[in-house]
């Protein structure tokens, strides 16, 4: 199990919780989010569960380049702002579950054993929050969502639309920044976020 989370008391709570369980050990974990790949690189993780909203960093970018990995690892989203527009995108971005971090701890240790089997957890999108992400990309970026939604690889759309893999690595994360736009936290959503901290503190 690896652990991204930029706040640190949450990510000290998230490894007591995973390691009292029997069959879940983290491998590593961090608060900053450039040190992703290096530390996946070090020592591999079955799982990565990462926080979507970061301060210096967009959650969903990374699971868009840890799912480029040569044997990509599952990937939870774990936000305290889960909403239909966010699934959506983390679908797009290619993770494998999310889980609102005002749901039970159990929630999130079912979503990872899931993952752990090659199950996803992602709420289903309302057809309304699909068509509204949908109006915000360009006509030419609906066929890469929907093959992104099927999970195509990159490689594959890369070959069926005619294109390097790395314009549609570029595009995969225009896409996916357009589905879930204007999330970054507000000084008040920060406060919240700091009280859920709290609740990880007495360890």
């Amino acid at each position: 199990m690896f652990l991204l989370d930029d706040h640190p008391a949450v990510l000290a709570g998230l490894r007591r919780l995973i390691e009292a369980e029997r069959d879940m050990r983290v491998v590593s974990a961090t608060a900053d989010p450039s040190e992703v790949q290096t530390l996946l690189d070090a020592t591999p993780a079955d799982i990565v569960v990462l926080d979507h909203d970061l301060a210096r960093a967009d959650g969903l970018a990374h699971c868009l380049r840890i799912k480029r990995r040569p044997v990509p690892p599952a990937v939870v989203v774990y936000s305290a702002f889960a909403s239909p527009a966010l699934a959506l995108a983390a679908r797009a971005a290619g993770a494998d579950a999310v889980v609102d971090k005002a749901d039970p701890v159990p929630a999130l240790i079912t979503a990872m054993r899931r993952a752990a089997n090659g199950n996803k957890t992602l709420p289903p999108t309302p057809p309304e929050a699909y068509a509204a992400g949908v109006a915000r990309l360009d006509d030419e970026d609906l066929p890469i969502l929907a093959m992104l939604l099927d999970g195509t690889s990159p490689d594959d759309i890369a070959a069926a639309i005619g294109c390097s893999s790395s314009e549609i690595g570029w595009r995969a994360q225009r896409i996916v920044g357009k589905l879930c736009p204007g999330l970054r936290q507000r000084p008040g959503e920060r406060a919240a976020e700091h009280e859920h901290a709290a609740s990880f503190q007495p360890f």
